[in-house]
């Protein structure tokens, strides 16, 4: 534990952050502090580091040593005690809270839990077991040990559902393979995922999912969850696995593939850690991968060398991805991002086919 817990702006002060004090003052040993006075140094240990509170014998000890009074020690630790049950009630109210932030339909109807009722605190509790989290409160700090693939700023609302998928996806991938993530293996494998873009979802995928598993990277897709502004992000494990989550949010196909190759380009560069508050690292970073995924299916020559014609009917496109050997919509969408091609053409959009990720027995 610690003689300091906070939530929020809350802070409550064990009395053995004072004790340490008193301790540190003497430029003694906790052991000769506790002999001092009249303890074992387990007590002492105990009480500094906030596991034990300060009973009316070491109140009455403490006010001998040091002459602050009794009374000040009690109130310390009555005060600790008040402090904690009001971040406590913080955090439960908090939870409740979050529980209506979250579409609870999601995990019905995708099969993760049972489709009935749930009155909030059955979501509340149902959820810290999903989750495997103690306390749903945890979920409204920014994860900063995950890459995230997001478009849009974070919000709170943003930034609770999107660590409730980040969870999910850790939970399925944490123990999937033994493999240690081998970047030369990423490297050869590349060629081999470009190639796959030409391909329907349901013969890329499970061929995908496979060959990044050999290079110890798992690949976890997720179907939307409402107000989860993600659209991928990567986690290193302590085995030396990497977690590869990617969502149909927005999924059409340029935009699948794009965020897929985005996230590896985390991966390859060793961005495994987002800092939200530090907008600028944060920017260059995401700024690097996005590089890579473009560098990825179109050079930049070659694709100044098409703009520069300026012609941007059907056939022209069609025929320039047919001969790079890429999916004609990740040419639209990269024409579309950066004005070449209107968002609202239908010509355009309709050679845009979606992707929808439909999970069977939640795998």
């Amino acid at each position: 534990m610690s003689n300091e817990i906070m939530y929020k702006d809350l802070i409550a002060f064990h009395p053995g952050s004072y004790v340490e004090d008193v301790v540190d003052e003497l430029n003694i040993t906790q052991a000769e502090f506790a002999d001092r006075l009249g303890t074992s140094p387990k007590t002492v240990s105990k009480i500094i580091n906030g596991e034990d509170d300060i009973s009316k014998d070491i109140a009455n000890k403490l006010a001998k040593l040091t002459g602050v009074s009794f009374t000040t020690w009690m109130n310390l630790q009555v005060n600790y005690n008040k402090k904690l049950i009001e971040i406590q009630n913080q955090k439960n109210d908090d939870e409740k809270k979050i529980g209506h932030l979250i579409d609870f339909s999601y995990f019905k109807k995708n099969g993760f839990v049972e489709n009935k009722k749930y009155d909030i605190q059955e979501k509340i509790s149902t959820l810290r077991k999903l989750l495997k989290i103690s306390d749903l409160s945890n979920l409204y700090e920014f994860n900063s040990s995950v890459s995230y693939r997001n478009t849009q700023d974070f919000s709170e609302k943003s930034i609770v559902n999107s660590n409730v998928m980040l969870e999910l996806a850790i939970d399925e991938a944490r123990n999937a393979t033994d493999n240690k993530y081998r970047k030369d293996k990423l490297e050869q494998a590349l060629p081999l995922i470009k190639k796959m873009s030409l391909e329907k979802p349901e013969i890329f995928y499970p061929n995908l999912k496979k060959l990044l598993l050999d290079c110890g990277i798992v690949l976890v897709a997720l179907p939307k969850l409402t107000n989860a502004n993600l659209n991928g992000a990567t986690k290193k494990f302590k085995n030396g696995s990497v977690l590869l989550l990617i969502t149909d949010r927005n999924k059409k196909s340029d935009i699948f593939w794009f965020s897929l190759i985005h996230e590896l380009g985390h991966i390859y560069n060793n961005d495994f850690y987002s800092d939200y508050t530090d907008r600028d690292q944060y920017k260059m970073k995401e700024k690097r991968a996005d590089k890579f995924a473009l560098d990825f299916y179109i050079s930049q020559n070659s694709y100044n060398d098409f703009v520069g014609k300026g012609d941007f009917s059907k056939k022209a496109i069609v025929k320039f991805a047919s001969d790079s050997k890429i999916l004609t919509s990740i040419l639209i969408g990269r024409l579309q991002n950066d004005k070449y091609v209107s968002y609202k053409s239908k010509t355009m959009n309709d050679m845009k086919p979606s992707y929808s990720i439909v999970l069977t027995n939640n795998e």
